[in-house]
């Protein structure tokens, strides 16, 4: 599966700084391949702080720091040329959206926690990132009926070919991509959602209107992301990941979605319970008994 109208990593647009900085540390030797030679626009009405950040968050996507510890505010002076005010901008909106965190008396680091998505009868994953002051926003690449792929119409119970609605977007937190998705909509239920919909809101709650949904087949399996899926969720092809399979099904126990999603093996965990008798499911699908979590580690 390609993405023939993937999103391309930003590039920085330039601003003004008031007050370079005159004398700062040098930067250290092994100084990361993603800010080598990067020179900052100081006649955009884009703020340097801005530009500084964006670049701070491709090194933390893309580089692999020691311990996870991150550049000093004097090193990051160094490696723009900007002042200890503008750096200290920056990195305090990195931190806001979680991506460093601070450590008094230590220094700064990259916040390598992930993120536990936990399966039960809801997959109600977009409210679990908003519970946790983490709030999930999406990037649609593609909202359009197009002939359903053929292992997915296997799926779907449609045949080869038949046009389904097909939507393709990016998951991020704190401007990070935390997943890119492929679903397929059976066509008795594609005409329920709108694109306006699908910039917004979970898939599941807005099917959940017109199709009571039972029960869902999961399969996880660790990959690594390669170039293409490299390129769109932002880091290197030889990252791992976790790809998950998923067929939802309605009631009546026919299929209503299916699809793909690729999770950077840093961001994201995947939990769930396994009932192991038929007295333990209600207490299972209510989120008590055994858990157990998946993960890609790179």
């Amino acid at each position: 599966m390609t993405a023939t109208d993937a999103p391309k990593r930003p590039h920085g647009l330039p601003g003004r700084d008031a007050a370079p900085a005159a004398s700062a540390p040098p930067a250290r030797a092994e100084a990361p391949v993603a800010a080598e030679g990067i020179a900052l626009d100081r006649d955009s009405a884009l703020p340097l702080y801005a530009q500084v950040k964006r670049r701070l968050q491709a090194i933390i996507q893309t580089e692999s720091l020691p311990d996870g510890r991150f550049y000093s505010d004097q090193e990051v002076c160094a490696m723009f040329g900007v002042s200890r005010f503008t750096v200290r901008q920056a990195i305090q909106e990195l931190v806001a959206q979680g991506l460093l965190r601070r450590v008094q008396g230590q220094g700064t680091f990259v916040n390598t926690d992930k993120f536990d998505e936990i399966f039960g009868p809801q997959m109600d994953f977009q409210h679990q990132w908003e519970r946790r002051g983490r709030p999930l926003s999406f990037r649609l690449h593609r909202f359009a009926l197009l002939p359903c792929p053929e292992d997915m119409a296997f799926h779907l119970g449609v045949g080869a070919g038949q046009k389904v609605l097909h939507i393709e977007r990016e998951r991020q937190s704190g401007g990070v991509a935390i997943s890119y998705d492929y679903r397929y909509i059976h066509p008795d239920f594609g005409g329920s959602i709108t694109r306006p919909e699908a910039l917004q809101h979970s898939l599941l709650d807005l099917l959940s209107r017109r199709v009571v949904l039972s029960h869902a087949h999961n399969r996880l399996e660790a990959a690594l992301a390669g170039p293409e899926m490299g390129r769109l969720l932002g880091v290197p092809p030889n990252s791992a990941m976790m790809v998950r399979e998923l067929v939802y099904f309605g009631k009546d126990g026919l299929p209503a979605m299916a699809g793909r999603s690729y999770s950077p093996g840093k961001s994201v965990r995947h939990s769930f319970t396994v009932a192991l008798s038929g007295a333990d499911f209600n207490a299972a699908s209510a989120g008590t008994g055994h858990q157990m979590t998946v993960e890609a580690a790179d």
